[in-house]
């Protein structure tokens, strides 16, 4: 893999994205809206937390992480594992790994500059300097550039659902038509697997997808939503405890919830435990906390058994025999909302109910 030295990137930053006596400022920062599979996302050498902003020219990276940057223009990014930035205040420089941008927000490379008013569109540096653009939807004006300076002749305008391929010196190595193999394949993977901030340009997205390819879904099937009947189980011992029910969730909740819970309860599925990485747990909790007005403060697992066994009944008075699960059902009083999520697969079937409380004031 070709690693180009650090001077050499910095510079090259600085032709593409600064303007001779720029500073940073609001118009080339982005915020951390997301982080997901552990904490390794950094702002240069500082660990970043969700809802810190990073400025022009930081480095912003990520490890074995992937995280959600929301742009000063409105525009989002989500980094892949691995991947490496610098932000600018006419474009991102990318230096390694993959984003996918959501919006208006121009990008950059050693070998291209993207320019959009607005679109879904993906950048992928690869092994040997070579890179891939791809246009989910929309279209975006690739400008190639060897060095940092465009190559002669004008800039291509590349259209929704198509890859283009380019070399470590911006020559067009091919252009292909996405398939819906492709895009099922990007709408199931890392770029938009288990998270839930949203995508400014989401709606267009799934539009587009919907005509080209009816059958792929620009949003991934969620586990099915099951207020009913373990939450009115719950409701009822907690009337017998003297406790106000649980109300459900707002719709946008009840969404971001399952999007978060759709990958735990695949793994316990898979793993056939019942515990799940609490990290994850820690990671949604800060998220929602930060954009009110409900957050999720404690959660209980309906263990996976077999799917013919499902009875909510025997589930809700296994927890109740529990002094642990009585407790977080039953005797916190500032807890307000709960949504129950089920997932089933091969016969087998797992759920997790989140409760949700009021953020402190």
């Amino acid at each position: 893999m070709i690693r180009p030295h650090r001077l050499l990137l910095t510079a090259l930053a600085a032709a593409l994205v600064w303007p001779s006596g720029s500073e940073a400022s609001p118009a080339g920062s982005a915020v951390v809206q997301e982080i997901l599979d552990g904490r390794e996302l950094y702002i240069e050498r500082r660990q970043a937390q969700v809802q810190e902003r990073a400025f022009t020219p930081e480095l912003v990276r990520t490890q074995k992480s992937r995280g959600q940057l929301g742009f000063a223009g409105g525009a989002a990014g989500r980094l892949n594992r691995f991947t490496q930035l610098r932000l600018g205040s006419t474009c991102f420089l990318l230096s390694s790994g993959q984003i996918l941008v959501s919006g208006q927000q121009n990008g950059c490379t050693r070998s291209s500059r993207l320019s959009t008013r607005g679109t879904n569109y993906v950048i992928t540096l690869l092994d040997g300097g070579e890179q891939e653009i791809t246009v989910l939807e929309g279209s975006v004006e690739l400008q190639p550039l060897a060095n940092g300076r465009p190559l002669p002749g004008a800039p291509i305008l590349v259209a929704g659902g198509t890859r283009v391929r380019l070399s470590s010196q911006g020559a067009l190595l091919g252009q292909r038509p996405l398939t819906a193999d492709d895009y099922a394949a990007i709408l199931r993977g890392p770029l938009f697997e288990g998270f839930t901030a949203p995508l400014p340009g989401m709606a267009a997205l799934e539009a587009f997808v919907q005509r080209r390819f009816p059958g792929v879904s620009a949003a991934p099937p969620r586990p099915s939503l099951s207020r009913d009947p373990l939450v009115e189980t719950i409701n009822r011992y907690r009337a017998q405890a003297g406790r106000p029910a649980l109300q459900s969730l707002p719709a946008d909740l009840a969404a971001r919830n399952a999007a978060y819970l759709a990958p735990v309860l695949e793994g316990l599925l898979v793993s056939r435990d019942c515990d799940h990485d609490r990290s994850r747990w820690g990671e949604f909790q800060n998220r929602m906390a930060a954009s009110g007005p409900l957050m999720p403060t404690s959660e209980v697992i309906a263990c996976p058994m077999p799917a013919a066994a499902w009875n909510p009944e025997v589930i809700v008075s296994r927890w109740m025999g529990s002094p642990f699960h009585t407790q977080i059902l039953i005797n916190r009083p500032k807890a307000q909302a709960i949504d129950c999520v089920r997932l089933e697969r091969s016969g087998r079937a797992v759920a997790i109910c989140t409760l949700w409380s009021p953020l402190p004031r």
